[in-house]
């Protein structure tokens, strides 16, 4: 028969398994979420260099003028669906993180229970062997006859 550590083992391992994937998913949404900012600063960096560039050759006519407010309308929306995108990211990470550190938490108290019941059954081994040292004869104690009889 198994002993209840051996059996709990089992179940820290599946546990430690299943932290491991979440925290491996925290880290992809994090890493997500820093590529996602990346791209909104290249968007307002670029929405920046376009606008300073643009201004500087103010000479244009009004067709170029209506294409450059159509352009920027457009580069607005890019960086408003880009902040989106980033909001999204946010929360993604943080709802992977919160599932991350639950799995960490129920990983750690099984880790405990595992850890107490091998101490038990430590404990107990000792106790049996103590017993059965207890019950051995000692060699050239005149009393030992007299124990058994």
């Amino acid at each position: 028969m198994k002993n209840r550590s051996e059996k709990i083992s089992k179940i820290v391992s599946i546990a430690a398994s299943d932290e491991r994937r979440h925290g491996v998913a925290a880290g992809k949404s994090r890493l997500d979420l820093e590529a996602h900012r990346a791209r909104l600063g290249e968007l307002h960096a670029y929405r920046h260099d376009y606008c300073a560039t643009s201004q500087a050759s103010m000479s244009i006519n009004s067709a170029h003028w209506q294409d450059y407010q159509k352009f920027l309308q457009r580069l607005d929306q890019a960086v408003s669906s880009q902040r989106q995108i980033v909001r999204d990211s946010e929360q993604n990470l943080a709802l992977h993180r919160q599932r991350w550190q639950e799995k960490r938490q129920r990983l750690d108290s099984l880790q405990k229970v595992l850890e107490r019941y091998r101490d038990g059954e430590k404990v107990d081994a000792d106790r049996q062997q103590q017993r059965v040292l207890d019950d051995l004869p000692v060699p050239g104690n005149p009393f030992a006859d007299d124990l058994d009889s």
